[in-house]
């Protein structure tokens, strides 16, 4: 197989820089006899080569469970996750008013949040990572 570009150049532009051609024809000998086919068009180029993947690792992805719901007495808060592991973590406990009734950090991968001393009702418990609120969850306290 033989390829010969008739025009081309390079382009390049503030996004980068492509290389083009323009008007390629592929020749194509067949047979024993100087018999030649001739095709217009864009040929490529086979190529046995295989572009290689390097491996790439997925950060750990952060999980956060609220169990059990509706309770009543309490709910733990499970977090897991790399990017959790050196942040500083708390929560906040509103009534269906939002009015805060108990806030606290959250220094273990699991802890308990005792709901004892409240009324049944829904409450919204918020955890916040660096000071950012993270996820929301309804409470149900029986």
């Amino acid at each position: 197989m033989e390829t010969i570009i008739t025009s081309g150049n390079n382009a390049s532009g503030s996004s980068g820089t492509v290389t083009y051609s323009i008007g390629q024809v592929f020749y194509t000998y067949i047979g024993t006899e100087p018999v030649f086919n001739v095709a217009q068009g864009i040929q490529h180029q086979e190529n046995d080569e295989t572009l290689g993947n390097p491996e790439i690792e997925e950060p750990a992805k952060a999980e956060m469970f609220v169990f059990p719901n509706p309770t009543s007495d309490f709910v733990n808060i499970s977090m897991t996750g790399l990017e959790l592991q050196s942040a500083h973590r708390s929560y906040r406990l509103y009534d269906i008013q939002a009015r805060l009734l108990k806030q606290n950090t959250i220094s273990q991968d699991e802890t308990q949040v005792s709901l004892a001393n409240l009324t049944p009702s829904v409450y919204i418990l918020v955890v916040y990572v660096d000071n950012k609120k993270l996820k929301s969850f309804k409470i149900i306290k029986n």
